[in-house]
């Protein structure tokens, strides 16, 4: 396939940078630019629901709920992977991106007339949710269909930047809108870049795959997912893994933090935006550092940093002092991508090309850990139990299971460089 450079299956142009070397792929830049556009618009969104219904209510288990139930349709994932697989994984991406321009632009107008209500934020909150929580792996999809194999690894590690850019910029600007001019105002941003990624994810230029089964039932590629993953015991050590970071690690840097904020250190919206954005900037320094090296094993970079990511975690919710809550939830931001980068690259460069969607899809339900992690914490701060006890119980599960999938699974991990 050799269409202008737009699709690149065994050559990268050299660039004297190796971190930047998938740009030279003009497809890449295009999503790469789709991929930050949407992740703002999913920051400044989480942001301004959270902190609207938090104000209107003063409820920690609704606040929670806003974040929950933005990953209400991880079910559907399977299903939108197959699709992926079976329809093109530009045209799965475009529909996506245009079903969140619509979804926000009905928001938008009820906030604007102000008949929004915290019950029908929760509403709008579920409708994101149906698709939203697909979103990252149809990403790692479209970038493995993109790139080499030699690239994969720092292609990976660059597009998980763009939530990291968005964390901070989307956190800051979120924060700004809601405490100068409102939820109608932040809502306007959202649409206007959710459109623009719509754009770009349009211009991708992407030839049909010619692993492309027409044959093959959504069902049947489904089927053969989950034999992929049963069959590959690596695999399923995997699964396990991201179910378990996003229960007991991804709360305390994602949906918790306004409790953080308001609660324990008594900040603004601006105070939590700064949150946001520190815990991102170690996130994007993991980002850039594993973009320029070699791995020689990413399922053990995963599992190490499973640990040091859950107890940093314990080292946030114990201390007093915020400055050192920066530095801590900044080192947190580093562990956590290079728990994630290196999960992400294993499984997509030991599944065939023709079931990735679908093993995406699949390994996109792992998700769910994330919002039973924000409803249990949130119940359990809302009836009084100290937060870094919280952490503390947290931490001991996600350390404890990634001690044991060490132990059933060590002899199935292979080293293998994605660099």
């Amino acid at each position: 396939m050799d269409r202008s450079g737009d699709i690149v299956t065994a050559v990268v142009p050299t660039l004297s940078e190796p971190a930047i070397r998938p740009f030279a792929i003009p497809n890449y830049r295009r999503q790469w630019v789709a991929d930050l556009s949407t992740s703002c618009a999913f920051e400044i969104e989480t942001l301004a629901l959270a902190w609207y219904v938090l104000v209107e209510t003063g409820s920690v288990v609704l606040m929670a709920a806003i974040a929950s139930l933005q990953f209400l349709g991880t079910l559907v994932s399977p299903l939108l992977g197959a699709l992926c697989d079976r329809h093109g994984q530009r045209n799965t991406m475009l529909a996506m991106r245009l079903y969140y321009v619509t979804v926000a632009a009905v928001l938008l107008l009820f906030a604007h007339t102000d008949n929004l209500t915290p019950w029908l934020a929760l509403g709008f909150a579920t409708l994101s949710g149906v698709i939203r929580p697909s979103d990252m792996g149809m990403r790692n999809v479209v970038t493995s269909g993109i790139v080499p194999r030699s690239v994969m690894l720092p292609a990976i590690g660059l597009s998980r930047m763009t939530i990291d850019l968005a964390r901070m910029g989307g956190a800051l600007t979120g924060a700004a809108l809601m405490a100068t001019l409102g939820l109608a105002w932040a809502y306007a941003i959202v649409v206007a870049l959710y459109a623009t990624a719509a754009f770009f994810t349009a211009s991708l230029r992407m030839d049909r795959p010619v692993w492309h089964a027409d044959g093959a039932t959504v069902f049947g590629q489904f089927q053969a997912a989950l034999r992929s993953v049963r069959g590959a015991p690596a695999q399923t050590a995997t699964m396990i893994m991201a179910f378990m970071v996003n229960f007991s690690a991804y709360p305390f840097v994602t949906g918790l933090l306004p409790y953080v904020a308001k609660e324990r250190f008594g900040m603004d919206e601006y105070g939590l935006g700064m949150l946001i954005a520190v815990t991102a900037t170690g996130s994007i320094t993991s980002s850039i550092l594993l973009s320029r090296i070699r791995l020689p094993s990413p399922a053990r970079t995963m599992l190490c940093f499973s640990v040091v990511w859950h107890a940093l975690i314990v080292a946030f919710a114990l201390t007093k002092s915020l400055p050192l809550a920066f530095g801590i939830i900044y080192l947190a931001g580093v562990a956590q991508n290079l728990c994630m980068i290196p999960m992400a690259a294993f499984l997509l460069g030991n599944v065939a090309p023709s079931l990735r969607g679908s093993v995406i899809g699949l390994r996109s339900m792992a998700v769910y850990g994330l919002p039973l992690g924000l409803m249990v914490s949130g119940y359990v701060l809302n009836h009084g139990v100290a937060f870094w006890l919280l952490a503390l119980v947290f931490a001991g599960i996600g350390i404890s299971v990634t001690v044991i999938v060490w132990l059933k699974y060590r002899q199935h991990w292979r080293p293998a460089s994605m660099a």
